[in-house]
């Protein structure tokens, strides 16, 4: 039987400086991409994900992605409905997250938590708005840390695939800090999705999450990206609280982008 969402709740408070590693930002972010993927667990669909990226006008190298993660209304033990919000800034090859906001819905309400990343000041400002409108916490956290939010983190695994080794990640989500640890690797494999006849030249990643999140997601977790300049997530496996859900790729917007074949 599947339970209840769990909204995020962090376990560690583990503060790690990212990698000096830098990336080609070539496609990864794309004004106007839209992604569409399916939740599902085992062969029941229990939801969907939507990710959009949009560049913000007349500035360089900033951009607003968005996240719509829905669970399928005719499963009536699993309760999600959150968007998404990240204002991201590629800087010196590496990306930093400058505000993040996150709506949860529930019985026609909604709560809303702001994340405001004050790099001058070493400081991360976060405000947590209840269904009632109340502000039930209003923090700062002291920290030079960068840190990657619930949605940056998505970009942050994408721009980082096609090459070696293992990355510590802070994370920073439900007014706490937390880590996860990601091993990437350059090796060359394939993968199938409905949505595209025979293989897709992708690359691999898997690591753990010290934390539980949307849809119970906590734990192991693997990934394969399009094997090109774009490096769109194709597939991805992660452990809930019963075993393990997919997430697939169903549908995409990103110019003339196709699945490469393998």
């Amino acid at each position: 039987m599947l339970s209840k969402h769990k909204n995020f709740v962090f376990k560690l408070v583990l503060l790690l400086l990212l990698s000096s590693r830098t990336f080609s930002q070539s496609d990864v972010f794309f004004n106007g991409e839209e992604l569409y993927y399916e939740v599902n667990y085992s062969f029941i669909n229990i939801g969907w994900a939507k990710f959009t990226t949009e560049k913000v006008s007349n500035q360089i190298d900033r951009y607003i992605c968005r996240a719509k993660l829905k669970s399928n209304n005719s499963l009536p033990l699993i309760d999600v409905d959150f968007d998404f919000i990240s204002e991201i800034e590629i800087k010196n090859g590496k990306i930093v997250p400058h505000r993040f906001t996150s709506y949860q819905y529930k019985d026609g309400k909604k709560s809303t938590e702001v994340y405001d990343f004050l790099y001058d000041s070493s400081l991360v400002k976060i405000k947590r708005t209840g269904y009632d409108g109340n502000v039930e916490i209003d923090k700062n956290i002291k920290s030079s840390t960068v840190f990657q939010d619930g949605l940056s983190i998505f970009y942050f695994a994408r721009a980082n695939t096609n090459k070696n080794g293992t990355e510590y990640v802070p994370v920073l989500m439900q007014m706490d800090t937390s880590l996860m640890k990601i091993d990437f690797s350059s090796k060359r494999t394939g993968v199938e999705i409905s949505e595209f006849d025979g293989e897709i030249a992708s690359v691999y990643l898997e690591g753990f999450s010290y934390f539980t999140a949307v849809f119970g997601l906590t734990g192991e977790f693997s990934g394969w990206f399009s094997n090109d300049e774009a490096r769109i997530p194709l597939k991805a496996k992660l452990q809930v609280e019963i075993g393990s859900i997919t997430l697939e790729l169903k549908s995409w917007k990103h110019g003339n982008w196709q699945p490469p074949k393998y």
